[in-house]
């Protein structure tokens, strides 16, 4: 579990990649399962329990699939495995880190010194997702890093797509 854990980080500062994961269906399924669960808290701050657990779900969808058809596409197949535990479990740190964040957001009614000083670290939280996900998809997909960006951007759009269309009151 602790070399898990560097591994972990070591593609948290871009350092390591999801090929030196382990390729595990079992780690695999944990990773998912911490993902799910771990986006729950932040939806639960706009929704009910139901459809919180449907959010997150059709979440885990799309990155299964969008996974998936990046990898057939790119003939790299045999990546899926360690892509999905790098994605999920990078994905559940970043869900975990912003809760304060949204946490705060909710009982704040007005603009504040402290929204602002939220919202910048929110920024850098959320940029330093997209950026390790473009890492993770430019390893996987043995792509450049303009390919990878242009995927990791694609990924949002749909993910957020879909949010939107079956829980427009998330958007």
């Amino acid at each position: 579990m602790n070399t898990f854990i560097k591994l972990l980080f070591g593609n948290l500062v871009l350092k390591k990649g999801p090929q030196d994961l382990p390729a595990s269906t079992t780690l695999m399924k944990l990773s998912l399962l911490a993902y799910l669960v771990s986006g729950l808290p932040g939806l639960l701050v706009s929704v009910d329990s139901v459809q919180a657990v449907l959010a997150q779900a059709l979440d885990v969808l799309v990155l299964l699939l969008f996974v998936y058809l990046c990898l057939q596409l790119f003939v790299k197949l045999e990546r899926y495995t360690q892509t999905i535990i790098a994605l999920a479990s990078i994905g559940s740190l970043f869900q975990l880190a912003v809760l304060p964040i949204l946490f705060q957001f909710k009982g704040v009614e007005e603009a504040s010194q402290v929204m602002l000083g939220m919202s910048l670290l929110l920024l850098a939280l959320v940029s330093w997702n997209l950026t390790v996900i473009a890492h993770i998809f430019r390893e996987s997909f043995s792509v450049r890093l303009p390919a990878a960006i242009a995927l990791t951007i694609c990924y949002m759009f749909i993910t957020l797509s879909a949010r939107k269309f079956f829980f427009p009151e998330l958007a």
